[in-house]
């Protein structure tokens, strides 16, 4: 069969508003999960066990259960207790939760790569451990683990096509319900990972002109 040009460019406008969807989900759960993951950075560093060891497991628990288990885990659980929690807040908790997770690892080597004597040099002069961590660590940490949290956006922007399962319209979702009318599943999966591989794209670009912007602290 001939591939179908006019139903992509009928379907086009359906499969954008899925995107922002998917973009949405994708933004909000990235940065939730940097400071869920900056926390437990912190617990993980803090030395004490009553904060590192229930980190630890909290932290190994998300990453050993696949992410779609972890979906219908917050989205049900919530439920059961007669709280209802849209699709899409769920998606986006179940998202920050789980990059929170690797994220964790991530801030901690970065902190942890910063030589000590920054932070005793900052200390003999005066500088609060606040603004020793904001105005000295955390920018060069930012630029060190940049690309490794490019690299998680894009894998959690690709694994936000597993929220579809519990009805959020995102952009899969939004392609299944064309596939379902116009049983032509080719040109829309096709355009569907075209916008998929176009998002990534620009996160990738984002990432570079950010790793430009903040060389200085390198």
């Amino acid at each position: 069969m001939d591939f179908n040009f006019e139903l992509v460019i009928n379907s086009l406008p359906f499969l954008l508003k899925g995107a922002w969807v998917t973009l949405q989900m994708s933004v909000l759960g990235i940065l939730f999960g940097t400071l869920c993951g900056l926390l437990l950075a912190f617990f993980l560093l803090s030395r004490r066990k009553f904060l590192e060891i229930p980190t630890k497991m909290l932290i190994n628990l998300i990453r050993g259960i696949p992410f779609i288990i972890q979906i219908f885990i917050v989205y049900y659980s919530f439920s059961s207790f007669g709280v209802e929690i849209p699709a899409f807040a769920s998606g986006v908790l179940a998202m920050s939760l789980n990059t929170a997770a690797f994220q964790a690892e991530i801030i901690r080597a970065g902190i942890e790569s910063i030589p000590k004597g920054q932070s005793e040099a900052a200390t003999a002069l005066g500088v609060s451990k606040l603004q020793t961590m904001t105005r000295i660590i955390i920018p060069q940490v930012f630029v060190k683990i940049l690309p490794s949290i490019t690299n998680e956006l894009i894998t959690l922007l690709k694994n936000s096509s597993l929220v579809s399962v519990i009805a959020v319209v995102d952009l899969t979702r939004v392609g299944q319900q064309i596939v379902s009318t116009s049983y032509s599943p080719a040109e829309i999966y096709l355009a569907v990972s075209l916008l998929y591989l176009l998002m990534n794209l620009m996160i990738s670009q984002g990432s570079k002109y950010l790793e430009r912007k903040t060389a200085i602290y390198r």
